[in-house]
């Protein structure tokens, strides 16, 4: 029987935010009885989320139990913001054609033990899988999954919490040093993988490229571990794509949704927060069993006014485009086309 290289379509997308303009904007398009629908909000970018073998979020965020408070639901000891995204949401990244979401962020434990339960009761029952945090020992483990015949694991973690850390480790993946991944990777392709992904959420914000430590930290995950694709989340901004050790890297996806952006927001209005970065990346199988990653950093434009999510580049020739979204279009790639070459 004739072999033909496998090859398979990834994409990656920036944090989910559910802050009160994205949770206005959700439930002016739902209908009654939901309470919420976000997909109204990434329409413009669907066809391109479905047209992926495997299509990768990032809930930044703990989802609630139906019925529960959402958006901005209180302050840590520490002050730090709480969230809590609305139960629609797990139901509605699969709609628009997410399989999977990675967890682990600074924001994971914001609703502690029950707030990790109920994210991922939530994405288990809109059949999207997750990584990141746990329920339990068995479920923090890494694990191997098909993707149209080639096998896959993704790994997800955090570098800081806003909130104390769980008590138990496995709860949420922590990242200190380049240890853990090191280890997971291994046990990832000891038990079979064939392609690797990593998350990391990161801490220092707003800044246009990656800070020395976290460059660091990825430059010995991908010198000692067998990697083939690092995304990175947390700054709100879009930071470059890279080849380092071999390994496409994606500093920072930015933002996919959130209610960033506006005026009177401090540091959090800065208008390219409104920015982000599709990691599409096709592997394509060697004649050797490996794969060969080709990265592509797709432009994603979020409009402040209706919190609608755009394809920026390809979106510049569309007809009938709403009033202001062409010139909101503009603004958003003339910002990032300076620090993110190869902009598609």
């Amino acid at each position: 029987v004739e072999q033909h290289p496998r090859t398979i379509a990834v994409v990656a997308v920036g944090d989910w935010l559910p802050e009160r303009r994205v949770t206005d904007a959700a439930a002016v398009a739902a209908r009654t009885p939901t309470r919420y629908d976000h997909v109204p909000l990434l329409d413009p970018i669907v066809p391109i989320i479905r047209s992926a073998d495997l299509a990768i979020c990032h809930m930044e965020v703990p989802i609630g139990r139906p019925g529960a408070a959402v958006g901005f639901v209180g302050r840590a000891a520490n002050r730090r913001t709480l969230f809590s995204a609305p139960y629609e949401t797990a139901a509605d990244l699969r709609r628009a054609g997410f399989d999977r979401c990675s967890t682990a962020s600074n924001h994971s434990n914001d609703q502690g033990l029950a707030g990790i339960d109920a994210t991922l009761d939530s994405l288990d029952a809109a059949g999207l899988t997750h990584v990141g945090t746990a329920r339990s020992p068995a479920e923090a483990r890494p694990s191997v999954f098909d993707v149209d015949g080639v096998a896959v694991s993704h790994l997800s973690y955090a570098r800081n919490s806003n909130t104390p850390w769980p008590a138990d480790s496995w709860r949420l993946n922590r990242l200190t040093g380049p240890g853990a991944a090191v280890r997971d990777v291994a046990a990832a392709r000891k038990a079979g993988a064939e392609l690797v992904i990593v998350s990391v959420h990161v801490f220092v914000e707003m800044q246009p490229a990656p800070d020395a430590e976290d460059r660091g930290l990825i430059e010995a995950i991908t010198r000692d571990a067998d990697v083939d694709l690092v995304v990175l989340h947390g700054p709100h901004v879009v930071q470059p794509l890279e080849v380092v050790n071999g390994t496409p890297v994606f500093w920072s996806l930015g933002n996919l949704v959130s209610g960033m952006g506006e005026p009177g927001r401090g540091k959090y209005g800065d208008p390219r927060a409104l920015d982000g970065v599709m990691a599409a990346v096709r592997f394509d199988e060697q004649t050797d069993g490996s794969f060969a990653a080709t990265a592509d950093p797709i432009m994603l434009c979020q409009r402040r006014t209706t919190r609608v999510v755009y394809p920026g580049i390809a979106a510049r020739t569309w007809p009938g485009l709403p009033p202001g979204a062409a010139e909101d279009i503009e603004a958003c790639i003339a910002r990032s086309a300076p620090v993110v070459a190869g902009l598609r």
